[in-house]
């Protein structure tokens, strides 16, 4: 299987200015594990949503709801996030994440104890952000550094120094791991197809970022843009992106923004309908996560 046919998640997206809102969850595309119907207890009151592979968690009342994929125990989730307390949640490939009191909670493939993908000792405590790759995750904790775990053959956890302090944002690609410091795109990892040779424009000015599977986009002065693997013409962005963008949420092959009268845009491959955007998501959206060859949004 060639790397632009693996799926990688995205973390969700939210309007730079916007404050939480609470809603309702919106999905469409891929649903052979059911991953674009969410259960009815979304229906309201959802605070955070995530699109991972083939499955969605969405958190509400401060508890992680779980949809589609149920495989490798990613539908478990553990018995003390049940009772509430989440602040955040993440869903990757194979697994799941939540923060809790600062700690970072995972379950799923790889997340047991002594396997590559459970949480390391550095996120027990003080962890603001998580975001779920391919096969390694971020953290991000008080001070603005980012925590890497996982499998790291393709150099997605050595984290450069610029990212030790200071980052406002994190998203785990493919291989690839990508961050927002004071308007600056950071990147590292593999670079096969090009995406970390983060352009001069995005050095500056940027408000969001998300990673693909082997692409990054970024928003900067309402404007998308992006670099790296463009097979899929996923970086070949429609007018409607030319302004007016909040955020962006980068999936496997596509990517969705969001506009800051609540309208999400999507581009390029389509073979599941993850780039047929419902009327439903055509406004009073508030955030935006792309997934596999699916999409869940908070509306």
């Amino acid at each position: 299987m060639s790397i632009a046919l693996i799926a990688t998640a995205a973390s969700t997206a939210t309007g730079a200015s916007a404050a939480p809102a609470t809603g309702q969850v919106v999905a469409w595309g891929s649903n052979y594990y059911g991953q674009s119907t969410p259960p009815a207890t979304t229906a309201d009151g959802v605070t955070m949503v995530s699109a991972g592979l083939a499955h969605g968690l969405a958190l509400k009342n401060g508890v992680p709801i779980h949809w589609g994929d149920s495989s490798e125990d990613k539908a478990f989730v553990p018995i003390d996030l049940r009772r509430g307390g989440v602040t955040e949640v993440a869903a990757g490939n194979h697994q799941s994440l939540a923060i809790k009191n600062g700690k970072v909670w995972s379950w799923g493939r790889y997340t047991g104890p002594g396997q590559v993908l459970a949480p390391p000792p550095e996120t027990q405590s003080g962890i603001t952000h998580v975001a779920a790759g391919y096969l390694h995750n971020l953290a991000l904790d008080t001070d603005g550094k980012v925590i890497a775990w996982g499998m790291g053959n393709h150099g997605e956890l050595k984290v450069p120094l610029e990212a030790q302090s200071g980052v406002d944002a994190i998203s785990a690609g493919m291989y690839f791991s990508v961050a927002l410091k004071d308007g600056e795109v950071l990147c590292w990892g593999p670079n096969n197809f090009g995406e970390c040779d983060v352009p001069e424009e995005a050095k500056s000015g940027v408000t969001s970022v998300s990673a693909g599977a082997s692409f990054t986009v970024a928003v900067k002065n309402g404007r998308v843009i992006g670099w790296g693997n463009n097979a899929y013409h996923q970086l070949d962005m429609p007018i409607e992106v030319d302004d007016h963008v909040v955020a962006v949420s980068a999936g496997s092959q596509h990517s969705l923004a969001l506009k800051d009268n609540g309208e999400v845009i999507a581009w390029w491959h389509n073979h599941s309908g993850q780039s047929d955007v419902p009327v439903t998501a055509k406004s009073g959206v508030t955030a935006i996560s792309a997934g596999g060859y699916f999409n869940a949004v908070l509306k």
